[in-house]
């Protein structure tokens, strides 16, 4: 299986403590994040969620799920995670301090291409990275209104 890592990285207005708490509510990124159908945090064990992606492309549907776990963040600093069954999926972001109300926000997410998405992978890169970054984009706006 091949592996592609996504990386943008974007100026957010607000501080970066600000950021850092939204991006950390999981169970919102379908609000912004536009392909992201659903997360759910799990009570029993909060370091944990269930995350499921839907999307048209190429002209199918595409349908993924997957378990992941948060590991240890830095506050204010960096979050990152792993899939634990599912998509293969693992990957960070990182907040970086640009003035006392604007910060940068860098995603990166590395993923193993799906055996259905192989044919097309040399063209997933630019695709899935112009999809973050309009998730990040919408994520900035909602988080000068928190």
């Amino acid at each position: 299986m091949e592996w592609q890592d996504c990386s943008v990285k974007m100026e957010v207005d607000v501080p970066v403590s600000v950021a850092y708490n939204f991006y950390l509510d999981r169970e919102s990124f379908p609000k912004w994040m536009p392909f992201i159908s659903s997360v759910e945090v799990l009570k029993d064990k909060p370091d944990l969620s269930r995350w499921s992606l839907k999307y048209n492309a190429f002209g199918q549907d595409i349908k993924y799920s997957w378990l992941a776990r948060n590991l240890q963040p830095t506050p204010n600093q960096k979050i990152h995670w792993r899939s634990l069954e599912g998509l293969p999926n693992k990957g960070s972001v990182r907040f970086f301090p640009k003035g006392p109300s604007s910060c940068i926000v860098e995603l990166t997410v590395s993923y193993e291409v799906p055996a259905l998405l192989t044919p097309v992978a040399s063209v997933l890169r630019p695709f899935l990275e112009s999809l973050l970054r309009g998730g990040l984009e919408r994520f900035a706006a909602l988080a000068k209104t928190t």
